[in-house]
């Protein structure tokens, strides 16, 4: 009978966090004294402890809408503590939904409005997903008159 090696997640490791807004946000530290600020579109690095703390406190810009890590303005980027706290899952089915370039230009992608409309109505869900919409749209220099009139109605902001 083969035994299951269990890894043990290294909690005291730092990981890169990075904030999707584009102003300055933050929160006070659980694990030690002090808080911790984001630059706008900044990132640090935080123990593991640290970010599992912050789940466990339901601190809205690690969890998201929903607990599980979507639409959330602070990104892990580090695979392992997104799986530890839940957020992602080895075998893929849960993955967690982050605004990235990729994001838009995927949705650029699709061929008919309706479909555009109603996938970017599902991946931008928050102020700072809409600002760091409109900033990647101007970034990667996509130019569709159509999908950009209906980013600018649904955001609020101008290109």
């Amino acid at each position: 009978m083969a035994e299951e090696i269990v890894k043990e997640l290294d909690l005291d490791k730092k990981v890169t966090v990075k904030n999707i807004a584009d102003w300055t946000v933050g929160f006070n530290r659980i694990t030690e004294m002090g808080e911790v600020k984001f630059a706008p579109n900044g990132s640090q690095r935080l123990t593991r402890n640290e970010i599992i703390a912050q789940h466990q406190n339901d601190n809205k810009l690690f969890n998201g809408f929903d607990g599980n890590g979507s639409h959330a303005t602070l990104y892990i980027d580090d695979v392992d503590t997104r799986r530890e706290i839940g957020f992602e899952s080895e075998d893929g089915k849960i993955k967690q939904k982050v605004f990235s370039d990729d994001l838009i230009k995927k949705l650029f992608e699709y061929k008919t409005m309706s479909t555009f409309e109603e996938k970017f109505k599902d991946a931008i869900k928050t102020r700072s997903e809409a600002f760091a919409a409109i900033k990647a749209i101007k970034r990667l220099r996509l130019n569709d008159f159509d999908k950009i009139r209906f980013v600018e109605e649904y955001t609020g902001f101008r290109m």
